[in-house]
């Protein structure tokens, strides 16, 4: 800042003065916030949030109030499914979902999930019908399709939040957003919007994101946060980072063991060894937990508990 008397009548040390009056609402002397801090300590002893439809994750990972998840996968990795299921079930515990898939039409969006719900590629008529009701007051679709302007996902999302009371938001996913491709500045904004808004509304946003295609060895090499496609301060901005990953190795066993092909004894080993989906915790802001959630995949489309722990995942063997 060069302001000097001459030119307006303002030197520098009166601005910083008068924006420090401004400013002077939100500081205070730690000692006042002696009360929220005993509150906060109190409840950081207690698991709080969402709970995901696995008993085996309730202690490891929960989605809270205020926060925006990003769930990133390359295609074909059943981010959209998995994320579909969850969204299922927080409205089955009772917190309203909005869901905002621009790529899929909601009769779609509406029947892979009724499978899910029945437990079966099949539901009879009666649940079908029952299972349509049951989403008045428990799940809320946006009906547009391809790209739309950011400011009208965000427009979306204050509605749902505001007016219906949606608890959980999911939008599906980051590319159809409107956002210009490769303008980081744009990107950091509409995260930032959906952040404030979360938080304004304690809601939780969940994003649908894709990863950046590897150079080789594409169907086995397991993504990171940091391959979560758009600017790099995208997976630094929200509080939860998750990576949905299929097993394309032993989908292709699984194939040859339904055709009734003999498996040798290495892949033999593999199909018992390893889950058909993993839920890769990379980033938990407000918890503990970070690591793989093993899952297994049903013809209904329903993604249930695998095997093995979220903490005992043995390392992958793609030899």
């Amino acid at each position: 800042m060069n302001f000097t008397d001459d030119e307006c009548n303002y030197t520098d040390k009166d601005l910083l003065a008068f924006l420090g009056q401004q400013e002077s609402q939100d500081i205070r002397w730690g000692n006042e916030y002696e009360e929220e801090l005993l509150e906060h300590f109190r409840n950081s002893q207690v698991l709080t949030g969402a709970k995901l439809p696995w008993p085996k994750t309730h202690e490891h990972l929960r989605f809270r109030p205020g926060e925006v998840t990003i769930h990133g996968g390359s295609n074909g990795h059943f981010k959209s499914m998995v994320t579909g299921q969850m969204m299922e079930w927080f409205a089955l515990d009772g917190e309203p979902v909005g869901i905002m898939s621009f790529e899929m039409p909601v009769k779609d969006t509406q029947k892979r999930m009724c499978q899910q719900a029945a437990g079966t590629p099949h539901p009879a008529p009666g649940f079908i019908s029952q299972w349509a009701k049951w989403n008045h007051m428990n799940l809320a679709y946006y009906d547009k399709l391809d790209t739309t302007p950011s400011a009208r996902v965000l427009g979306a999302v204050f509605y749902m939040a505001k007016d219906l009371g949606c608890k959980h938001i999911l939008i599906d996913s980051l590319t159809k957003c409107g956002l210009p491709y490769g303008e980081r500045g744009a990107e950091k904004n509409f995260i930032d919007a959906l952040c404030a808004t979360a938080k304004a509304f304690q809601i939780h946003i969940h994003l649908v994101a894709h990863v950046r295609k590897p150079t080789n060895k594409a169907s086995e090499y397991i993504p990171d946060k940091y391959d979560v496609r758009g600017a790099g301060e995208l997976t630094d901005l929200v509080h939860n980072v998750i990576i949905h990953w299929s097993d394309k190795k032993k989908a292709k066993i699984k194939k040859k063991l339904d055709a009734g092909r003999r498996l040798d004894q290495r892949e033999t080993d593999y199909l018992m060894d390893n889950p058909d989906q993993r839920m890769i915790v990379e980033k938990q802001r407000n918890g503990a937990y970070e690591g793989t959630i093993a899952l297994e995949f049903h013809q209904s489309l329903q993604f249930n508990e695998g095997r093995l722990l979220p903490f005992d995942m043995p390392p992958l063997d793609v030899n």
